[in-house]
């Protein structure tokens, strides 16, 4: 799909981005000119070779374009890339065999956790107060792969225990020994003083040379033992497989004609060079889903919109973020997994596992849908892959919204008996149902389980979902997203015209983004002003060296200072931006005003301690550098006339069958208001709107939604 004019071999015209999001089901691709014309491609993501996926969509384009991947990279300044490979490795368990180095006397670390977060952190709030049947995470490490190193560092970045080389390097070849594929470093105090952890990493060379080595001090230079332990674990954990397949993917585009490396997403929602990733492999853990909340922010200054929810559902899960204001939403305590905290900037976004190939199941009693999906491969039964199992897509296509003949616009064939008898056997007859009321029990559930997730995002973070626009993309959202904006009183609902790529889209427009942060606890006096300033000084070149590096002058970056901070004697800081990279002065009472009126917008009336001093506990210095991005060109109107209504019977479960119209999306215009019932297909997604729901494309594509017509 695209709205831009094909465009010939002999073209003069460059492609000023592109972004490919690789997902668990599919590989999507946005291609913008420097006309600001948008191209999107979508294929099946290829999760054993992941850099094929990249080339198989790359090749839809060229084939689109009349033209050849080696053509299209050559006119290509920007190439970026989101991907959960590693995401899927770490929940999949299939990372580095790693060997760790803790201080001696601190190897339990990773299993003594912080309390019950060992347990049930990350977890919703359900199930971490089901005891009796949440079941503490599978470690990342086992125990003997763990060694304690004799050195100590104080508090105060002063060595009190030297370190022991010897018995260091006894520790190593043991590792090695014991089959470590990666090596992590957790020392105490580390970010006040690395010179132990430098050392540990030289004798690391030494001994098992080649084998990666992830120190705490670089990879999460900040307070909270545990934390900094777990990020760094984590890293080394997902940084061997991260690097070989960026690596593989930057050196096979560049030898097809690609002039600049890539340029990766991290969990910021900014982008990093593809070898500043294969070291901070960590950072790029949710990059794909991050790239829907910088697209949902780019299209909401567009259409005017503020304040955004985002609903993302591809072929595996489904992902919920919230924008209010010009920057997204930061997590203050994101979990990468259950029972794995980790100490590095994030966007908040929360997931769960419900996607077009989420499985239904059922226990006996009752149906359920998700976690598990059927992914790519063998993916729904439709597929005719050898699956099995009934997904959410089967039972769109058994209620009559998926047209199995048209879908992915005929591309793809699916066969219907194969949803009907998987939805027959596992769901309808252990239940004692027909077949449309046990599909459409699925979709119901499915709908429910993420209208609860936007809740949660919403009304539990203090915000009336009301008050929103609601942004649905992936390519099985449309589908859906009129029937839970519905549940949810949701008004105003956005189809973006590069929905079914939305992510993709994010991808290629993200700045380029480099984060730098130390933890320095001091308390806020005049006296600690000199301490302030250097921290900010030295992130700060640490930040513009990255831009250097990455070939960006950093005199063409924008340099953001922030503050983590507390009342003395809290566990849980806030993070404050400072305007300026230094701090005078007269500037304590300035920046305890900006912390106290902060504190009570978050936590209400009345939780401000003005007789508390604050802490200053950690600082960062984010360098951005704005990517080109491109006005909204107006879809071309000259579609195609769909002569014929043509109406096909979907099932509903309180009414039954409905005659529904059938609406091909290249049909529709700006302006006039289309009802439902309606299905709304287009070569990458369905939509559905319900009885009642009404849509209207704007001159852009975009379709906005009122999911119930008002009384």
């Amino acid at each position: 799909m695209n709205n831009s004019p094909p465009v010939s071999p002999d073209s003069r015209i460059r492609f000023s981005n592109i972004g490919v999001d690789t997902g668990g089901t599919f590989t999507d691709l946005v291609l913008i000119d420097d006309r600001g014309l948008i191209r999107t491609e979508k294929s099946f993501s290829t999760p054993e070779a992941r850099e094929k996926g990249v080339f198989d969509v790359l090749e839809c384009a060229a084939r689109a374009l009349n033209t050849s991947i080696s053509d299209i990279l050559s006119r290509t300044d920007i190439f970026a890339h989101g991907t959960t490979a590693s995401t899927n490795a770490l929940i999949q368990r299939r990372g580095a065999r790693v060997g760790v180095l803790f201080t001696a006397g601190f190897e339990d670390t990773m299993a003594i956790a912080r309390g019950p977060i060992g347990r049930v952190g990350g977890l919703p709030q359900s199930q971490a107060m089901d005891f009796i049947h949440t079941e503490p995470p599978e470690p990342i490490v086992p125990r003997d792969m763990v060694r304690g190193v004799v050195e100590r560092i104080g508090s105060d970045g002063e060595i009190v225990t030297p370190l022991n080389e010897d018995a260091l390097r006894r520790s190593v070849r043991e590792l090695v020994a014991d089959g470590a594929e990666s090596i992590a470093v957790c020392l105490l105090w580390a970010f006040r003083n690395a010179e132990h952890e430098e050392r540990v990493a030289t004798i690391c060379e030494e001994v098992a040379p080649g084998i990666p080595i992830s120190l705490s001090h670089q990879i999460a230079p900040k307070m909270g033992e545990f934390e900094r332990a777990v990020t760094t674990v984590i890293n080394a954990y997902i940084g061997p497989l991260t690097q070989e397949y960026i690596g593989d993917l930057d050196r096979g585009l560049a030898a097809d004609g690609l002039a600049n490396s890539i340029q990766v997403i991290t969990s910021t929602g900014g982008a990093a060079r593809a070898a500043n990733v294969g070291q901070q492999a960590v950072s790029i853990v949710n990059s794909g889903p991050v790239g829907g909340l910088v697209a949902a922010r780019f299209l909401g200054d567009q259409l005017g919109h503020e304040k955004i929810i985002t609903a993302d559902m591809g072929g595996t899960s489904f992902d919920v973020g919230l924008i209010d204001g010009n920057t997204l939403e930061e997590d203050p305590r994101p979990f990468l997994d259950q029972g794995l905290p980790v100490t590095l900037p994030a966007v908040k976004l929360i997931t769960i596992g419900a996607g077009g190939g989420s499985i239904a199941w059922t226990d006996g009693y009752r149906l359920h849908v998700g976690p598990q999906s059927a992914g790519a491969n063998p993916g729904p039964a439709a597929y005719g892959r050898g699956g099995a199992d009934p997904t959410v897509t089967d039972a769109l296509v058994v209620c009559g919204i998926v047209d199995p003949d048209n879908f992915f616009g005929g591309a793809y064939k699916l066969d219907p008996s194969l949803s009907e008898r998987a939805i027959m056997d596992r769901i309808a007859i252990p239940l004692g149902l027909d077949l449309p009321e046990a599909a459409a029990g699925i979709l119901e559930i499915v709908n429910a389980r993420m209208a609860n997730l936007i809740r949660k995002v919403s009304i539990e973070s203090g915000h009336d979902p009301s008050g929103f626009a609601l942004y649905a993309y992936g390519g099985a959202t449309g589908a859906h997203c009129a029937e839970f904006a519905r549940h949810l009183g949701i008004g105003k609902l956005i189809l973006p015209y590069a929905g079914p790529v939305f992510s993709a889209l994010g991808v290629a427009i993200a700045d380029i983004a480099y984060s730098h942060t130390r933890s320095e606890p001091m308390p806020l006096t005049v006296d600690r002003i000199e301490a302030i300033n250097a921290n900010f000084a030295t992130l700060r070149t640490s930040a513009a060296a990255d831009m250097q590096a990455a070939g960006i002058d950093p005199a063409e970056c924008t340099f953001r200072h922030r503050i983590e901070m507390r009342y003395r004697g809290q566990m849980n800081e806030v993070t404050l931006d400072w305007p300026s990279d230094r701090l005078d002065p007269g500037d304590i009472d300035v920046l305890r005003n900006l912390f106290e009126a902060y504190y009570q917008k978050r936590f209400g009336a009345g939780t401000v301690r003005a007789e508390t001093p604050l802490e200053l506990i950690s600082f960062r210095v984010e360098a951005t550098h704005a990517t080109r991005r491109p006005a909204l060109a107006a879809r071309d109107e000259t579609a195609i006339e769909q002569t014929v209504p043509k109406t096909r019977p979907v099932y509903l479960r309180d009414t039954g069958y409905v005659d529904a119209d059938i609406i091909d999306f290249a049909t529709l215009k700006a302006g006039p208001t289309y009802h439902g019932p309606a299905v709304i297909e287009r070569d990458t997604t369905t939509i559905w709107l319900p009885p009642g729901a009404t849509a209207t494309m704007d001159p852009y594509g975009n379709l906005a939604v009122i999911p119930q017509a008002a009384p």
